[in-house]
């Protein structure tokens, strides 16, 4: 096998992958890249742990066709200090030792053959749904942040994914918040299952569209969607800012894949069943204050200098047309701040984490949000004002 790649474009194709690797190696080749040439201008780049697989495309010129897979993280370390030129890679068929060499770098890594790499699903051969790329994005952005960290294989600790009744819909929560997006679905009249490059479809809306009517409910690990929203952002990137980037999804033998026209994911799906929270929303309120996004985050990011570094509490008083934000650390001292509000309702002080507060402030894009509240121990509901879709429950903390 002998291609040439510009060190750039390597770089950026060795990095989407290589988040797929294994930390822990049980079979060396989990540790390797697998490079393949598709034709006599493209290679692809493949990595798994065997729970996540992740393949991107790239530009390059294959001069004789084959494939090998190099350790990946060694390869991208060595691609990273070479000059922005051509970087050529020659492999000996017999010893599988593969020569790098830029400009007036040389380098000899030693590969493994490409047969004993696992091979990935095959998402096409299933019928999948196809949506907007920045649709799934928003979604994942959204809620993936409130999906436990703790505990990556539990269900708390997914993102669960939800096609049914004309509606797509991404959850996440750890028992203590929930993020909740909700978008329409347009059911159109598309070929079942996809062929080699056939990922673009006519008919392309600014919702997701269904290949034809389908349900879907699968629980997706939350670093597996990180990983999605990473390689949207990538595959943005070769699309070119004017176009409408759409993302196949298909569930495949307790798997879910992610298919751009460049760019690949599968991800194993966590078992279980998820909780009933729908009816965790209150389905009316006691207490509405309106607030402007901006000056709520700088208000509480400078209180919250001052909040327990093991509570990470802040006190919020709403009152009249003024919300008292306060942080109190025993022996270090205390902060306190004050917004403007349009505040329905009588007095409260409701107490929260900081952190959950600030994580899905910065989350949502509108210039104001809503709260809604019931009473000082209930849970508070977020909103973004001018957006129906998106919702966020917070516990409230029983301070002392």
């Amino acid at each position: 096998m002998h291609f040439a790649v510009q060190k750039d474009v390597l770089v950026k194709a060795l990095r989407d992958v290589t988040s797929a690797v294994a930390t822990r190696v049980v079979q060396p080749i989990l540790s390797n890249v697998l490079i393949e040439s598709v034709n006599s201008t493209t290679l692809k780049f493949q990595a798994t742990d065997l729970d996540l697989a992740i393949e991107t495309k790239s530009a390059a010129v294959v001069y004789t066709p084959g494939a090998i897979t190099l350790p990946a993280k060694k390869l991208l370390e060595i691609v990273s200090k070479l000059p922005n030129e051509l970087v050529s890679f020659q492999v000996d068929k017999e010893t599988l030792e593969t020569t790098v060499t830029c400009h007036r770098s040389k380098f000899s890594v030693t590969g493994l053959a490409s047969d004993d790499f696992p091979k990935l699903v095959d998402g096409g051969s299933v019928d999948g749904m196809f949506m907007p790329a920045d649709v799934l994005k928003k979604s994942i952005l959204q809620t993936a942040f409130a999906a436990a960290n703790y505990d990556a294989s539990s269900i708390l600790g997914g993102v669960y994914l939800v096609v049914e009744e004309g509606s797509f819909a991404c959850t996440a929560t750890d028992g203590s918040r929930l993020a909740h997006r909700r978008e329409a679905l347009t059911v159109g009249s598309m070929s079942a299952k996809r062929t080699e490059g056939e990922l673009e479809k006519e008919g392309k809306t600014s919702t997701a569209t269904l290949e034809k009517p389908a349900t879907l409910k699968a629980i997706i690990p939350a670093r597996a969607c990180t990983e999605v929203v990473k390689l949207l952002d990538g595959a943005e990137g070769k699309k070119g800012a004017e176009s409408t980037q759409e993302v196949r999804i298909s569930l495949v033998g307790g798997q879910i894949v992610f298919e751009t026209d460049t760019h690949f994911l599968s991800t194993r799906l966590i078992s279980g069943e998820y909780p009933r929270y729908q009816e965790l929303f209150p389905t009316e309120y006691k207490y509405l204050a309106n607030l402007n996004r901006e000056e709520i985050i700088s208000a509480i990011e400078r209180v919250s200098v001052m909040s327990d570094d093991r509570t990470h509490l802040i006190k919020m008083h709403f009152e009249g047309d003024t919300l008292q934000i306060t942080a109190n650390t025993p022996d270090v001292g205390k902060a306190q701040e004050e917004v403007s509000t349009k505040f329905e309702g009588q007095v409260l002080d409701i107490a929260v984490n900081v952190r959950y507060m600030l994580d899905v402030l910065q989350k949502m894009q509108a210039s104001e949000v809503n709260i809604e509240m019931t009473g000082a121990l209930k849970p508070l509901i977020l909103k973004a004002v001018g957006d129906e879709n998106y919702k966020y429950l917070l516990m409230p903390v029983q301070a002392k």
